[in-house]
């Protein structure tokens, strides 16, 4: 290999590197997550709208509802159809962005550690919603699986400006 070839090679090679910096890749990630928070937060509510309504309750949300008082594992307890209608909410921001796929990873655990500390009934010290104001967090999630289903509002998944 003569050594223009390799020149050129090594140039770039240190182009690709240069566009995956780890401060650079940090924000990304950071940007997404956050925008995957706030889109999935939106589609969600709409959708928990749509469940608590009549018809839809009574044969397809009352399943998640068996549980007035929820523990961590009833929040993966939910209608096969459920399971599919919210689901949607939780892949529609990747799917626009196309992201890395350790950012996908990250935000399938973020979202599933949310909505089991949503879901399991205590408050913990370090819950986000000691730190940020519009969290919701089990409290605000525990008074939805305990009012009746048109009565009880709180349909957001993460935060609360929605439910206000």
């Amino acid at each position: 290999m003569n050594s223009s070839a390799a020149q050129e090679r090594y140039i770039w090679a240190c182009k690709v590197v240069s566009h995956c910096r780890p401060g650079i890749f940090r924000k990304v990630v950071l940007t997404q997550i956050i925008f995957y928070f706030i889109l999935e937060d939106f589609v969600f509510y709409w959708g928990h709208r749509v469940l608590h309504t009549k018809w839809l309750y009574k044969h397809v949300h009352c399943v998640h509802h068996e549980y007035a008082t929820p523990f961590g594992l009833t929040s993966e307890y939910a209608h096969p159809a459920e399971i599919l209608f919210l689901g949607f909410a939780t892949i529609v921001g990747p799917a626009i962005t196309g992201p890395h796929l350790m950012t996908l990873w990250l935000w399938m655990v973020l979202r599933v550690l949310e909505t089991v500390e949503a879901h399991c009934g205590y408050h913990f010290p370090w819950s986000l919603s000691n730190f940020l104001p519009l969290y919701g967090g089990a409290d605000f999630h525990d008074y939805h699986h305990r009012l009746l289903y048109t009565k009880s509002g709180n349909y957001s998944s993460t935060f609360v400006y929605m439910d206000w």
